[in-house]
């Protein structure tokens, strides 16, 4: 697999390996329909949309796009769309999931129904988003900028297994993996540093393994090697980190809409620990957004 530094890079590797089936919950969304469109024709996936019929094949002529490139499913409402969906990938009628116009509420709770959801027992839900921002010479993963609000050291190990599996899926065989924290100096005053040096020690004696990691790092320092020079930090990230694990959902998130909104980044976003890959985007992400989350979740199903 040749480098993969931005996100058409995925998508040329995505549209050359097996063409998984995405069921999309209430897909009587303009955006969904559009994105979706689009995966079908650079055949990334083939598409079951499951929601209202006739809200969907009015939304689709109304996007210019021909509504039989995908099969419908016709549920009356958004609630049961989102339970059909689940169960077509839970029966492996489907490989992968998306949310349409339905509340996420009532999406996330299909998805952890403990009986008939995509959440295995003991397992942990999280989210990935995979980041090209014009001011970096590579993809960027960060986590959790929308489910944990607060992980603890249990948490953040797994959430990075997470992003360093990712990494893997993307061709990216050593990541490097910045612990955030607000410096690079450990204090107990400061959780997420002490958090960060914990697993830090872990992977050096390979407690956790494919991929270099180091922290308490600040963010400067994880994404520049200048500042590595100024401040006379020797680390093995050295400013070129492929991977950000933040402290809480509040940096993360804030992170994550700065790099969208002021450096023009482009992302693509899905949730993991799940048995299939999930798509969850925002109603305000843009159609683009939406496509290349379908890339990325198409690679995690076939990888």
């Amino acid at each position: 697999m040749k480098p993969i530094l931005k996100l058409q890079d995925l998508l040329d590797v995505v549209k050359g390996e097996a063409t998984p089936t995405i069921a999309v919950a209430a897909g009587q969304d303009p955006d969904t329909i559009l994105a979706i469109n689009r995966a079908v024709k650079e055949n990334v996936v083939k598409a079951i949309m499951v929601g209202n019929k006739e809200a969907i094949v009015r939304v689709a002529e109304e996007s210019g796009v021909e509504h039989t490139s995908f099969e419908i499913v016709s549920v009356s409402d958004p609630e049961h769309a989102a339970l059909e969906a689940v169960r077509l990938v839970k029966e492996k009628k489907a490989d992968l999931l998306m949310k349409g116009l339905v509340k996420t509420s009532t999406y996330m709770k299909a998805v952890l129904d403990k009986d008939k959801g995509l959440l295995p027992k003991g397992g942990l839900l999280s989210h990935i988003a995979l980041m090209e921002i014009p001011a970096y010479t590579k993809l960027l993963i960060i986590s959790d900028a929308a489910i944990i609000p607060m992980p603890d050291l249990d948490q953040k190990l797994k959430i990075l297994e997470y992003a360093i599996e990712v990494a893997h899926a993307i061709g990216n065989k050593l990541p490097k993996a910045a612990l955030i924290s607000a410096t690079e100096t450990v204090s107990f005053k400061v959780q997420s540093s002490v958090d960060a040096a914990v697993i830090t020690a872990m992977a050096r004696r390979k407690q956790l393994e494919g991929a270099i990691v180091d922290g308490p790092l600040a963010l400067d320092v994880s994404l520049s090697k200048e500042h590595c020079v100024i401040k006379g930090l020797e680390s093995p990230i050295n400013g070129e980190a492929d991977i950000l694990i933040f402290p809480n959902i509040e940096t993360a998130n804030t992170f994550y809409k700065c790099a969208t909104l002021l450096a023009h980044g482009k992302t693509a976003s899905i949730v993991v620990g799940t048995t299939a890959p999930v798509v969850l985007t925002s109603r305000a992400d843009e159609e683009d957004s939406k496509f290349y989350s379908i890339v990325l979740a198409a690679r995690m199903a076939v990888k």
